[in-house]
């Protein structure tokens, strides 16, 4: 079996950002650079470089996700182009055309709520856990947060 390789900053860094970058796991980098899981977060604890490089790729496909989700929520514009083949009758191509036609994407209301449940869970998770009060003699708003309420069993 051959040797693990060591680690070497120059190399392993830009390779472990640039994976993460494109969405690889920690298992898939470690695979591609013939280690363990368990090694890439040694490496990562061990060598500052290598897990600011991580986090940083990781970072970057993130955001990725972030924005397509946005965009899912919110809704969006987009040009398709499609590329017609025509052949006349004697088997003779004619020219490339080319359609284009813009399109509309609708916002979807699961990317919706799945973004508010993340980004504002206090205000749109299924059961908030929060009370508001009437405006106090200072016309301030005063919100009460309410502790889970485990089943006490009972008739109801």
């Amino acid at each position: 079996m051959a040797a693990r390789p060591k680690y070497n900053a120059l190399y392993h860094d830009d390779w472990a950002w640039s994976m993460a970058a494109m969405g690889a796991t920690n298992e898939e980098i470690a695979d591609a650079i013939g280690i363990s899981k368990r090694t890439i977060i040694r490496w990562a604890k061990e060598h500052e470089s290598f897990g600011k490089a991580l986090a940083e790729g990781k970072g970057v496909s993130d955001a990725k996700v972030i924005r397509s989700l946005y965009k899912r929520a919110t809704g969006y514009d987009y040009t398709e182009e499609k590329k017609i083949v025509e052949v006349d009758k004697n088997g003779n191509v004619k020219p490339v055309r080319v359609e284009t036609t813009k399109k509309h994407v609708p916002p979807d209301v699961a990317a919706q709520c799945f973004w508010l449940k993340n980004r504002q869970r206090g205000k749109w998770a299924d059961r908030p856990e929060y009370l508001a009060s009437n405006a106090g003699n200072d016309g301030e708003q005063t919100i009460f947060y309410l502790p889970e309420k485990e089943d006490e069993g009972g008739d109801g």
